[in-house]
């Protein structure tokens, strides 16, 4: 029998973290964290990258978008741009999706002096073009937990799919209550999770900069992709994502919302 309710996922929660990948964890609580996963020699290489880039292009001033402000926009050196190419990650992607799969993005999401503040509940895949069927890996390259704004996952809300809009979430407007994790994840770790499950992150109350990179990776069949990164497109049709999804329609939510926005400004 399935079961998707808040007591059944509670009793997962401790389940969560391992150094193997468990596929069935990973589908009934839409989280799973792999520990110790990156050699420590890849590790130190791409930590010494970050903060050489960091030092070098933000450490007095970064181009911080008021909509997004964790959301880095300045772009990343060669070693930590093709980060999302690195095997051990490929090798656990296979295990959640196959042989066959792509890139859909990468981005490095951070909390520094420029945006300490908190990111609302959400879940990712109403931001995003193509099927639902994404996954992100954070993959810290620097500690992340409570206290310096980590991640929080509200474990089996992936299940409930799309909300049929874009937004901050209540969670109390629902009739469950999921169980929350904010895992605590160093240099080495990796969390894989759903692009439907529900997740914010906290205030960095203490200073100590949390930098995560966010790969998106999806199955080869998925229009959307960027790259393909094993097996073969199982698709011949792509989404053209240089703009804006807006450039799809004619007329949208959001090109109301700007024009609205425009009046407004005069």
């Amino acid at each position: 029998m399935i079961q998707n309710n808040p007591a059944f996922i509670k009793e997962l929660v401790d389940k969560i973290e391992s150094t193997k990948f468990n596929k069935s964890v990973f589908e009934q609580t839409g989280i799973f964290i792999i520990k110790n996963a990156i050699p420590p020699a890849l590790i130190k290489e791409w930590k010494e990258e970050w903060n050489n880039f960091y030092e070098q292009n933000l450490l007095n001033a970064r181009n911080v978008n008021v909509y997004n402000p964790v959301a880095l926009q300045e772009s990343l050196p060669d070693k930590l741009s093709l980060m999302y190419r690195n095997n051990i990650l490929l090798d656990h992607v296979e295990e959640v999706f196959g042989e066959n799969i792509a890139l859909y993005n990468h981005r490095f999401v951070i909390k520094d002096k420029f945006s300490s503040g908190e990111v609302f509940l959400h879940h990712d895949f109403c931001y995003q073009t193509g099927y639902p069927n994404k996954v992100s890996f954070f993959v810290p390259l620097s500690h992340s937990g409570k206290r310096n704004g980590g991640l929080t996952f509200y474990l089996g809300t992936h299940k409930y799919g799309y909300l049929g809009d874009a937004g901050e979430i209540q969670a109390n407007h629902f009739k469950e209550t999921w169980p929350e994790v904010t895992p605590d994840l160093e240099p080495g770790d990796f969390a894989i999770m759903n692009s439907l499950l529900w997740h914010k992150s906290g205030i960095n109350e203490v200073g100590i900069d949390r930098v995560i990179a966010d790969i998106i990776y999806q199955p080869a069949d998925d229009p959307s992709s960027r790259e393909l990164l094993r097996g073969k497109w199982q698709t011949d049709i792509f989404l053209d994502r240089i703009e804006s999804p807006i450039q799809f329609f004619k007329r949208s939510r959001i090109s109301r919302i700007i024009d609205l926005e425009n009046k407004l400004k005069h």
